[in-house]
């Protein structure tokens, strides 16, 4: 029955999301992602920040430096400026310098490709290497964050208390069909329609199988 349910709520989303690529994407659009570099700054600058701040943040940061070589040439006041729009910017400015540092002292300047190399970065954590092992590196690993963590408990295909537990349970009961783009489909679906604040339950195709909606509509 689980497995029947999982593998229906992939269905659902699938159908009703296209993935990053077919979407007008702005993070793309505006360059984010445009090398393994600039993908895992812009990933670090994500954290507990809306997506249209990053964008400001990350091109700005970009105009004036898009190399490890030259964001270690930035003085710590002229990151922060840079990077002001994004939350924590304070310690995301400590953590980018350091991390850039480490790429030029260990791995020639390049972003390693592995899970462990990844970890080992300053400031990076593991949903931030597993999107950029799924997404630049070819891998099918589902990134976790406070979006995908909350649908995945509201809907009931898991019970977990933190992001870390949720990453470590997913992945190893998706099956691997849905597991390259599961990450784009529920991300979507938790920023749009299973918002952390009144979801919109009406406009959701998840009802039928939602463990939640069952159970406020079984009280009201």
């Amino acid at each position: 029955m689980e497995n029947e349910k999982i593998i229906k709520f992939y269905e659902i989303l699938s159908r009703d999301f296209k993935i990053f690529a077919e979407n007008d994407n702005d993070w793309e659009a505006n360059g984010l992602s445009d090398t393994d570099f600039k993908s895992l700054v812009s990933v670090m600058l994500s954290t507990m920040t809306h997506t249209k701040r990053v964008i400001t943040a990350a091109v700005a940061l970009y105009e004036v430096a898009n190399t490890p070589q030259e964001i270690v040439k930035l003085t710590d006041e002229e990151l922060i400026e840079l990077i002001r729009p994004v939350a924590h910017y304070n310690r995301k400015t400590k953590h980018l310098k350091e991390m850039s540092q480490q790429l030029l002292d260990k791995h020639a300047g390049k972003v390693p490709r592995t899970e462990e190399k990844l970890l080992a970065l300053q400031g990076v954590g593991r949903k931030c290497a597993s999107i950029m092992l799924n997404f630049n590196f070819g891998g099918n690993i589902i990134a976790v964050d406070s979006h995908v963590h909350r649908v995945l408990n509201r809907v009931g295909i898991l019970k977990t208390k933190t992001n870390e537990q949720t990453a470590e349970i997913i992945n190893r009961i998706t099956p691997l069909k849905f597991k390259k783009h599961a990450h784009e489909w529920i991300i979507q679906q938790g920023m749009n329609t299973c918002t952390a604040r009144k979801p919109k339950c009406s406009n959701c195709l998840l009802v039928t199988i939602c463990s939640e909606y069952k159970v406020v509509n079984k009280t009201n």
